[in-house]
């Protein structure tokens, strides 16, 4: 009877044995994903959102602008808080195609204080917010960003006004009416009264054996641009007249010669392949 019992433990002891082995197995087949699910790495690192995964993507992109400033109508934005663009570039000869970011936003949702606030409901001045959000197709030209001409950056975008009495469908532009920056390191030509501004490609370096390169303290301009008139913005008894204040106040629609858009920072540009080899 003893030995029964023996040998019934033993056959239990080697089945949790294998049940924990086949466990631990299938833990690691589940785990393993995500693993070696690897990211750029050394100077590679910024590049996250590169689109790796579509077929053709041989460049990535990644600009971060620390500096500048909007000026849509009589508002003025300083950007304090980095604005990003990420993405890729497919190349045929001369032309260049952006692809959107593989892994999180193509242009960043990033919040800038506009001075001043708004006022105009109640007694005191509120804080007010800006935000960009991109609403078309991003072109970019590596050779007019080097060359200083043309468009370096096109920018299609509305902005979105954040305040306590804004509810939450306040902007000016929208996909089918953008404000459409068109951005260059060049000099600009402007109608009046606007004059004309000059951008820079700033510092030219290159890395990684030719696979990165820089342009450090670049600054791409223009000021010909139109913004349309605020919609949507107002929110409970405040709906039917937060719309027509702003635009009041600001000057919106606001036609080309009154605005302006300056983005400073650094653009990086690096060859797909060494990307993917660094994770």
């Amino acid at each position: 009877m003893f030995s029964r019992q023996r040998t019934t433990r033993r056959r239990g002891a080697r089945l949790a044995s294998t049940t924990v082995t086949l466990l631990l197995v299938l833990l690691l087949a589940v785990a393993a994903p995500a693993a070696f699910a690897g990211k750029p790495k050394g100077e590679y690192a910024p590049f996250t959102g590169c689109p790796l995964k579509t077929a053709g993507v041989s460049q990535c992109v990644y600009a971060q602008f620390t500096g500048g400033k909007l000026t849509f109508g009589t508002m003025v934005v300083p950007i304090e808080h980095a604005i990003t663009l990420q993405g890729g570039l497919i190349v045929s000869g001369t032309e260049e195609t952006f692809v959107n970011a593989g892994e999180g936003e193509t242009l960043t949702k990033t919040e800038e204080k506009v001075p001043g606030g708004f006022s105009g409901v109640g007694t005191e001045s509120s804080p007010l917010a800006l935000t960009l959000e991109l609403v078309g197709a991003v072109a970019l030209s590596r050779g007019n960003l080097a060359e200083a001409k043309g468009t370096a950056l096109k920018l299609p975008v509305r902005a979105h006004l954040k305040n306590i009495y804004f509810g939450e469908e306040c902007f000016v532009g929208s996909s089918t009416s953008p404000i459409t920056l068109n951005l260059t390191t060049g000099v600009t030509s402007p109608p009046a009264p606007n004059k004309p501004i000059t951008g820079t490609a700033g510092t030219h370096e290159v890395k990684e054996a030719g696979n990165l390169v820089l342009y450090k303290g670049d600054s791409l301009v223009e000021n010909a641009f139109s913004v349309p008139g605020a919609k949507g913005c107002g929110a409970g008894v405040y709906k039917e007249i937060i719309t027509p204040l702003l635009n009041m106040k600001f000057g919106w629609p606001a036609s080309g010669g009154h605005n302006t858009a300056i983005f400073s920072g650094t653009s990086e540009f690096a060859n797909a392949e060494a990307v993917r080899k660094s994770e």
